[in-house]
């Protein structure tokens, strides 16, 4: 066979360059996820892959494979000067075990912000757990839609004021600290998650436009959620660290100047009147005192579109009233779910009831269709809420499910 014959026969992918062959904005992509070091490297392969990573929209920096801040502060200067105003979609920025010129980290972010329409803002310093100092000019951007920052303590309100980022829309602030934070704000919000929070002092959450909302108060106070008249979906744990506790009153103000437990402003709601329009409500504590969310309910809201209703025991223990309470005043709620005596998620046995509205109290919605109860057994404690229950005549069809 001559040679010409032998190269016609050949496939023309055998021993080919595929990656070199593929088009350069689908190169952009791929280079974007790796760690910035390694974007930079693929220089070296062939001459068309000489700049491809100064268009990457994706810039990962981490500080796994550096000796200290002075290197990393060096390679990042660099990359951003090399990349001029290319368009930045994701900046992730990881430090886990070196010291930290926040400063500079905030130039890097407000350059991204600045000249690269960065629309996505990654930043992870949970290992070494640094901090954002006061003064710190809030973040300004018409192209920012998503944050996610875990592992900084905020000295102040500044960087957490997104009054100037018009598209932001999601929110995630995960082992976070929040001293001398007076408060959360954005307009444009829709999402907002705030996992293991400790807050030293009572921030106020500003966001009428969220439609969800998670919030985890590990320690610390309890923050004040405003008025969120779009809001579908909550879920609001307050920890067992949470220093609205009083030995002396459940759901009140003591009258002593000097505890520091009490909320000292009786007349405004803490949580249940900012979470009062929502639809689905999942609400939970580890204090059996509840100090918050009984004193809100001294002055409880009406849940006017609430359709699902998520409790735990401390609702039901020491007494009925908060339970009881609530569903008086959630007027066209639908189905009802208990987690009693149980750390969760998986439970022992399930309960579930098919209810009539016709044959409800008169107290409990004509809407409520159906109760479910998991609990690790069936004991005293859950006989007792089973017995309060029954007051309202929706016990007689429960079914016990085993887990």
């Amino acid at each position: 066979m001559s040679a010409g014959k032998k190269a016609g026969g050949a496939s023309p992918s055998v021993g080919g360059d595929h990656i070199g062959a593929l088009p350069d904005a689908l190169l952009h992509h791929v280079i974007s996820f790796l760690p910035a070091r390694q974007a930079v490297q693929t220089c070296v392969l062939a001459r068309r892959w000489v700049h491809l990573w100064k268009s990457a929209p994706g810039v990962r920096i981490a500080d796994a494979d550096a000796g200290d801040f002075d290197e990393v502060r060096v390679f990042v200067d660099n990359l951003l000067l090399l990349r001029g105003c290319s368009r930045v979609d994701t900046l992730e920025l990881k430090f886990t075990r070196v010291s930290i010129d926040m400063a500079r980290v905030r130039l890097w972010i407000q350059h991204a912000m600045l000249y690269c329409k960065l629309r996505v803002l990654m930043l992870d310093t949970y290992e070494i757990r640094t901090s954002f100092e006061q003064d710190n000019p809030p973040l300004v951007s018409d192209h920012l839609t998503r944050v996610e920052i875990r592992g900084i303590v905020f000295r102040d309100d500044d960087f957490l004021d997104f009054s100037r980022c018009p598209s932001l829309q999601d929110l995630h602030l995960a082992m976070c600290g929040f001293a001398n934070t007076k408060s959360i704000s954005s307009r444009s919000l829709k999402r907002l998650t705030i996992t293991e929070g400790s807050f030293l002092s009572r921030t106020r959450i500003r966001a009428q436009n969220l439609v969800s909302l998670k919030l985890h108060v590990d320690w610390g106070r309890t923050p004040v959620l405003e008025r969120m008249p779009s809001l579908v979906s909550a879920v609001v744990h307050i920890g067992q660290t949470c220093f609205d506790i009083c030995g002396r009153t459940y759901d009140g103000d003591c009258g002593d100047e000097s505890c520091h437990g009490c909320i000292k402003d009786d007349s405004s709601s803490v949580l249940l009147q900012g979470l009062s329009e929502a639809k689905r409500l999942h609400l939970t504590a580890r204090l059996p005192k509840m100090y918050v969310i009984r004193r809100d309910l001294k002055r409880c809201p009406t849940f006017s579109r609430l359709k699902i209703l998520v409790l735990n025991q401390y609702w039901c223990v020491p007494d009925i009233h908060p339970l009881k309470c609530i569903l008086e005043h959630s007027p066209v709620v639908e189905e009802l779910c208990l987690l009693l005596f149980s750390q969760g998620p998986k439970y022992n046995v399930q309960m579930e009831g098919n209810l009539n509205g016709k044959e409800l109290s008169s107290a409990m919605s004509a809407h409520l269709k159906r109760l479910e109860i998991k609990c690790e057994m069936v004991d005293e404690r859950v006989l007792k809420v089973l017995t309060f229950l029954s007051k309202f005549n929706i016990c007689s069809s429960f079914k016990e499910k085993k887990v």
